[in-house]
């Protein structure tokens, strides 16, 4: 398992930031995302979430962690980018 990624259940993912950011008026190095459900995913095109477009993340993040809108438009790029390919890796089964 990658230093990056913390599997605390099979339904939520703990994700090591690149660099810290302030959430919640605290500082914080990593971000656990819970599994969407459906309902997480409403309005959503599932395409534009695996793609990682950043209006699918600004809909579903919120939704899925503590982060908020405020928190994705200010978020650094190095931190985007871990924080959707993991989200990614909720529509991937590995299991044959």
């Amino acid at each position: 398992m990658s230093k990056a990624l913390e599997l605390t259940s099979t339904n939520s993912k703990m994700v090591a930031l690149a660099s810290p950011m302030t959430v919640g008026g605290e500082e914080v190095n990593e971000i656990e995302l819970r599994k969407p459900n459906a309902g997480n995913l409403r309005g959503l095109n599932l395409i534009s979430v695996v793609e990682m477009h950043f209006d699918a993340a600004m809909v579903l993040l919120p939704r899925i962690s503590k982060l908020n809108e405020r928190d994705i438009l200010n978020m650094e790029p190095e931190n985007f980018a871990p924080l959707m390919t993991e989200i990614a890796g909720f529509f991937v089964n590995t299991e044959h």
